[in-house]
C-alpha cells in the first residue's frame, strides 16, 4: 500500500548540475487537471547514489541513460483517506490507478514519438509498466520520501506519505524518463490539453 505527498506549487526551472551528486528540484510542484482528476508533479535530477539504485529497477537503460534519468513524483489528490480499506476507498484507489496508467501511457508514448525514453511504474507492484521489469521493485513511497522529503507516517507495515496540503487523500505514483525537463513540461501539458 502507498500514498503520497507534494510542495509549493509553480514551475521553476533550473538546469540540473553537472554533478549529479546531489538530488536536485528541476520543476516545483505543479498542478493539472486530467480528466476531473487533479494531479501534481515535480520533476527531480536524482543523486548519482539514487541512480546507482535504479539500475535493478530499470536494467536495460545504458550508463548514458542512467545519467539523464529523471523522475517525476506524480500525486492524485483524493476523496477519501486512502488509508483505509472500504468499498468506496478501493474503487477510488482503483480509479486513481486506472487513470495514472491511461495519463502515464499517453505521456510515455509522445515522448516515444520524439525518440525519448520514458516509462511508469505500478504504483502497486512497483514494477515498469512499459519496459521489461529489472529484479527490483521502484519503492514509491521510499523513493518519493527521500527525492521530496515530504512526511511519511507508519499505519502497521505500510509507509504512507503525506501531502503537505492533501495529506494522505492523495494517490502516488512515479514517472520516469530521459527527456530534457523542459520538453517533459511541454508533453505534459500537450496531453493535458488534448483530452
Amino acid at each position: 500500500m502507498s500514498a503520497a505527498a507534494a510542495v509549493s506549487i509553480g514551475a521553476t526551472q533550473t538546469a540540473p548540475s553537472s554533478t549529479a551528486s546531489k538530488t536536485e528540484c528541476l520543476v516545483k510542484p505543479t498542478r493539472f487537471q486530467y480528466k476531473h482528476s487533479e494531479f501534481e508533479y515535480s520533476i527531480y535530477a536524482p543523486s548519482t547514489r539514487f541512480l546507482r539504485e535504479m539500475t535493478t529497477v530499470f536494467p536495460h537503460l545504458t550508463l548514458r541513460q542512467r545519467k539523464n534519468l529523471l523522475i517525476v513524483p506524480i500525486f492524485q489528490r483524493c476523496i477519501h483517506d486512502l488509508v483505509g480499506a472500504t468499498p468506496e476507498i478501493n474503487k477510488e484507489r482503483d480509479d486513481k490507478l486506472e487513470l495514472f496508467i491511461e495519463w502515464g501511457k499517453r505521456v510515455v508514448d509522445r515522448l516515444a514519438s520524439v525518440g525519448m525514453w520514458a516509462d511508469i511504474t505500478d504504483p502497486a507492484s512497483g514494477f515498469p509498466v512499459c519496459s521489461h521489469p529489472g529484479p527490483t521493485p521502484y519503492p514509491d513511497v521510499q523513493g518519493t520520501q527521500a527525492l521530496t522529503h515530504y512526511d511519511v507516517q507508519n499505519v502497521g507495515c505500510c509507509h504512507i506519505l503525506l501531502h503537505p496540503s492533501w495529506k494522505s487523500h492523495i494517490f502516488p505514483a512515479t514517472f520516469f524518463t530521459t527527456a530534457p525537463s523542459d520538453i517533459l513540461v511541454k508533453v505534459i501539458n500537450e496531453v493535458v490539453s488534448k483530452q
